[in-house]
C-alpha cells in the first residue's frame, strides 16, 4: 500500500525512530539564540514569550519550551502528529494547518522551525510564504529561528545508502538518493507493521527534502523585512536566526 503521507504513517514510532535527537537540546539550542536577540517583552499569558512551533510534529520539543517559560503554539499538518501531541497534559495550543499558509489568532514573539521542517519544503516561495507571512505574525523585536540540514549530511551522512530499523512491533527500511544537480533528497520508505502472530502488513512511501544554500535563505528573509542575525553550526545542521527590527 501506497501512503502519500508517509509522517502519519510512522506517527505511533516516531519517538522510537527518532530516539537520538534529544528534544531538551534542541529547545536549549533555540533558547539560547531567542535569549541573546529577541528584545519583546513578551504577549502571552503572565507576560511569557508566545512561541510559535511550524511543523512542531508530535510536539516533544514544544514540551521542553514550556518548561523553559514560553507560552506555546504548536502548527503541523499532519492530524496524526498533533494527535500524539495531544496525549499529554498541557497549556499548548496545537493547531493543524500548512506552515506556508499561516493563519494565526494573533501574533507572536517567537517562531521557531526545527528538526529540518524548512529542508522538508521543496518549493523555495513556499519558504518565502513563510517569511512573508511574518508581517502579519511576528512582533517587532521578535525573532524566527529555525535549523536547516548541511550539505554534509545530506551528500555523506546520508547519500546513496540504505538503511533499516527493526523493532518487535514494525522494521522499517529506508533506500536514500540524493540527486547533487536537483538538491533533492529522495528517502524510498517501506514500512512493515505488525498486526497479529507474525502477521504484517506493508506500506510504501517516499518522503523528499532539499538542500537550501544559506546565502539563498538569508536573501529570502531580508527581502521579506527581516534582518539575519546569528547563526549556529553543529556540522550536520545550522541554525539561522532572523529578527523583524521595525514595522
Amino acid at each position: 500500500m501506497f501512503d502519500e503521507n508517509f509522517y502519519d504513517r510512522l506517527s505511533p514510532y516516531y519517538d522510537v525512530l527518532q530516539a537520538d535527537l534529544d528534544p531538551e537540546t534542541f529547545a536549549k539550542t533555540a533558547h539560547d539564540l531567542i535569549d541573546k536577540h529577541c528584545t519583546c517583552t513578551g504577549d502571552g499569558k503572565d507576560g511569557k514569550r508566545i512561541l510559535c512551533d511550524l511543523g512542531c510534529g508530535n510536539g516533544r520539543v514544544d514540551r521542553v519550551f514550556s518548561k523553559l517559560g514560553y507560552d506555546v503554539i504548536g502548527v503541523d499538518s499532519s492530524y496524526e502528529m498533533l494527535d500524539s501531541a495531544r496525549v499529554e497534559d498541557d497549556d499548548i495550543l496545537w493547531l493543524c494547518q500548512d506552515i506556508t499558509e499561516l493563519d494565526l489568532f494573533g501574533s507572536c514573539d517567537v517562531f521557531v522551525s526545527l528538526l529540518d521542517t524548512i529542508n522538508h519544503i521543496l518549493d523555495e516561495e513556499d519558504v518565502r510564504k513563510i517569511f512573508k507571512s511574518f508581517k502579519n505574525f511576528l512582533n517587532v523585536g521578535g525573532v524566527f529561528v529555525f535549523d536547516i540540514a548541511t550539505l554534509a549530511h545530506f551528500k555523506e551522512t546520508l547519500g546513496d545508502q540504505v538503511f533499516f530499523e527493526d523493532y518487535d512491533d514494525f522494521t522499517l527500511l529506508w533506500d536514500n538518493s540524493y540527486d547533487e544537480d536537483e538538491c533533492i533528497n529522495e528517502a524510498s520508505l517501506t514500512l512493515f507493521e505488525r498486526t497479529e502472530g507474525d502477521n504484517y502488513l506493508r506500506f510504501d512511501g517516499v518522503i523528499e527534502e532539499r538542500y537550501y544554500e544559506e546565502e539563498l535563505l538569508i536573501k529570502m528573509g531580508e527581502e521579506e523585512g527581516l534582518k539575519f542575525v546569528d547563526r549556529k553550526d553543529d556540522g550536520e545542521r545550522v541554525f539561522l536566526v532572523f529578527k523583524r527590527e521595525k514595522l
